[in-house]
Order: structure tokens, then C-alpha cells, then sequence
């Protein structure tokens, strides 16, 4: 029955993990305010929805007393989506829109000269606005962008914008860092991932 999402971390994802694992019609995207909402009537108890939302915004309550807890709660509270996120995954959010040293963004029309054609190691990040993973990974990776430069190049590409090239490469979840030697898929890192893990990666992936 006691169902929320807490809008500050909600992605507002029409594609919402929560809604598909769900078959009960308890989680739908209205289009019109551009927003998940829920439906209680239809909720079982289940209290599994929580482990398919991967911004952690789905909250579930075994009463209705536990939920209006949370509520206020959450009314009470001071903290923006940007504190939560940092909280959770110890990065501050960025800007993955952002361009910088050693940092470009492709698209559909760009990727095979700029990526498959490259003559060095390609890491691409994967990403979308709605995305909050992918700005809690974007500063990491601009950061490695400036750090790896002249031995990898690192570019970004809107889901969103080309959904052709990531359903090519069967992205399922974003942020996804595919690695590219000779236009061929060498590695792959999934999710908002912790710096060291991502530097390992690229060192493993320069070391073949």
C-alpha cells in the first residue's frame, strides 16, 4: 500500500526501473508535469520497488503512519538533490553537458570518425540529463579526461540526442564508459563508479 517517490532524487526517467519491474501498475510517467507518480490502490506490499529505482528515490513504508513520517521528513528537510547525491556516491554533482581539456562530445554523425577511427584509446561516457548517476560521474571523468591526455581521448554522448549508437552497443544503463582500441569495445564501466575504479580501468585498458 505505502508508496512515495522523493522528488529531489527522482530522475523523472519515463523509462523508470521501479516502473518496470512493477506489475502492478503502482509507478506511471505523466507526461504532462513531466514526472513519476504513484498509484497506492494498486501497490501489494511487496516492498521490493525500492531495489529497482537506481536514484534511490522510490521510499516504502509498512503503514500509512510510517510513510507520513517520511513525508514530513522530507518536508523538514533542507537538503537538495545535489547533497543527497553527494552523500551517496561522496562526489559532488556536476555538469555532464560540460566540455573541457581533453573532453568533447559526439553524436550520431560523429562517432565513427572521432571514436571507431581514432588512432589512440576512446573512453566514451554515455549519458543523459535526466540521468543523476551521470552527473555524479561527470566531474570524475573530467577530471581523468585532463589526466590521460595525449594517451587517451574522452568524449561524452547524449542517449537522448543518438539513441542509435548506444542501442547498437546494447547500453542497458547509463552512465555507461565504453573503451574503444581500433573502433573494437575493449572494456566497459557501468554506473557512477568511484574514481580508482575508473582509473584501473583506463590504466588496463592502455596497458593492452
Amino acid at each position: 500500500m505505502p508508496v512515495l517517490i522523493d522528488e529531489r532524487l527522482c530522475d523523472q526517467n519515463p523509462a523508470c526501473g521501479a516502473k518496470r519491474a512493477c506489475r502492478y501498475d503502482v509507478f506511471s510517467y505523466n507526461p504532462h508535469v513531466q514526472k513519476m507518480e504513484v498509484n497506492n490502490d494498486n501497490c501489494i506490499d511487496c516492498g521490493l520497488c525500492p531495489r529497482y529505482c537506481p536514484a534511490g528515490a522510490v521510499r516504502f513504508a509498512r503503514s500509512a503512519g510510517e510513510l507520513d513520517q517520511i513525508r514530513a521528513q522530507i518536508a523538514q528537510s533542507n537538503e537538495t538533490k545535489d547533497d543527497l547525491l553527494a552523500a551517496r556516491y561522496g562526489v559532488r554533482p556536476g555538469d555532464p553537458r560540460e566540455s573541457g581539456r581533453n573532453l568533447g562530445h559526439v553524436d550520431c554523425e560523429t562517432f565513427e570518425h572521432e571514436v571507431l577511427e581514432s588512432d589512440m584509446p576512446v573512453a566514451v561516457d554515455f549519458w543523459a540529463e535526466w540521468c543523476a548517476p551521470c552527473r555524479v560521474l561527470a566531474p570524475t571523468f573530467k577530471e581523468l579526461a585532463a589526466q590521460y591526455e595525449g594517451k587517451m581521448k574522452f568524449v561524452k554522448l547524449d542517449t537522448e540526442e543518438c539513441p542509435d549508437v548506444p542501442a547498437e552497443y546494447g547500453i542497458r544503463g547509463i552512465p555507461t564508459v565504453l573503451f574503444f582500441r581500433g573502433g573494437q569495445v575493449v572494456d566497459q564501466v557501468v554506473g557512477a563508479v568511484p574514481r580508482r575504479m575508473l582509473a584501473n580501468t583506463i590504466e588496463q585498458v592502455l596497458a593492452g
